[in-house]
């Protein structure tokens, strides 16, 4: 909890106490849920081994910020995680009232111990298989049937890929965000990963001839009863378009968690005869970027549709796609 802007007495005018609140509500929304979450734990964690040590975490002593930082790394703990906890170690001192460790660190300790945990145990990033075209309509295949969790798992598959979506961006995605046009279909995504301050973005998703995303999307849609107006209320209608279902299909008013992508994927790619060890929830966004490159798609379109921050990122895919043609040693090997 953020420390108070200003000390709350009863004496305070009761519009000015609101004030103070809503400014509160506002530092809150500084940070995402999620890390406001991680930061949570990082500190129950640090707690828990300074008790173990019989050491002060409040205030903490920077070199044993840094031990911290050195043991977690012997853990095997990632150093990305590692810089976050030393992050959620500050942000706690400073709720309470505290010098960040970081800021008393007169001399680097800290940061020197973060550099040597970045270059020692740097690890190489795990690259999940990417769901590219082939891949998705064999995935696609193994779905047999037409019940609900059939034409929604189609629906998740294709939508997933067709728009570079993330697995919390298919979780989140809600009906309002759909709009249904002669060439295809137009999703809003009010907020996501890269978009913390929740500008948004619209992207498009043709028709399509071959994996037809649209097409199964509108199947989920009108067997779920999701389509249309609300017949109560004669307005579109509210809610998840993907949702969880029983044990026996039966629909619910609950959306589907980015575990269940996770999940699904992995299933139709073990049905598809792939191992489904190499597969995530990632491999449809990373399924429309490779294909998209390898079919030399316009790298700024690929940016502006996968809404990543940088071209860089997206280069690996063109790089990647590209890397044996036209090879500087293909005239002499």
């Amino acid at each position: 909890m953020a420390r108070d802007l200003l000390p709350l007495s009863a004496d305070l005018p009761a519009d000015l106490l609101a004030e103070i609140e809503g400014a509160r509500d506002t530092l809150a929304a500084s940070k995402a849920g999620s890390t406001h979450k991680a930061y949570a734990s990082d500190w129950v964690r640090f707690c828990a081994f300074c008790d173990a040590r019989s050491v002060e975490a409040l205030p903490a002593h920077p070199d044993i910020v840094a031990l911290f930082a050195h043991v977690e790394a012997e853990a095997g703990i990632a150093p990305v995680t590692i810089g976050r906890r030393v992050a959620a170690i500050n942000h706690h001192h400073k709720e309470a009232g505290f010098p960040s460790p970081t800021a008393r660190d007169a001399a680097g300790v800290i940061a020197t111990m973060l550099a040597g945990v970045r270059r020692k145990y740097a690890r190489r990033k795990e690259q999940k298989a990417p769901a590219e075209a082939d891949v998705l309509k064999a995935m696609l295949a193994t779905i047999e049937g037409m019940g609900l969790r059939a034409l929604r798992d189609r629906a998740i598959l294709a939508v997933g890929m067709a728009g570079a979506f993330r697995r919390s961006e298919l979780a989140a995605m809600q009906l309002p965000d759909l709009a249904f046009a002669q060439s295809g279909l137009r999703i809003t995504i009010p907020q996501s990963k890269r978009d913390q301050e929740q500008v948004g973005q619209v992207i498009a998703i043709p028709e399509g001839r071959i994996i037809r995303p649209v097409n199964l999307l509108k199947h989920w849609l009108h067997a779920a009863g999701l389509s249309g107006l609300d017949p109560t209320t004669g307005k579109p209608r509210q809610g998840a378009v993907f949702r969880r279902l029983t044990r026996s299909d039966a629909l619910t008013d609950n959306p589907i968690t980015d575990k269940t992508v996770a999940r699904l994927v992995k299933t139709a790619a073990a049905a598809a005869g792939l191992d489904p060890s190499l597969y995530s929830g990632h491999s449809l966004r990373a399924g429309f970027l490779t294909e998209a490159a390898s079919k030399r798609a316009n790298l700024f379109k690929m940016k502006d549709h996968s809404r990543h921050k940088s071209l860089d990122t997206v280069a690996d895919y063109v790089r990647s796609a590209s890397m044996f043609e036209d090879h500087a040693g293909e005239k002499f090997l």
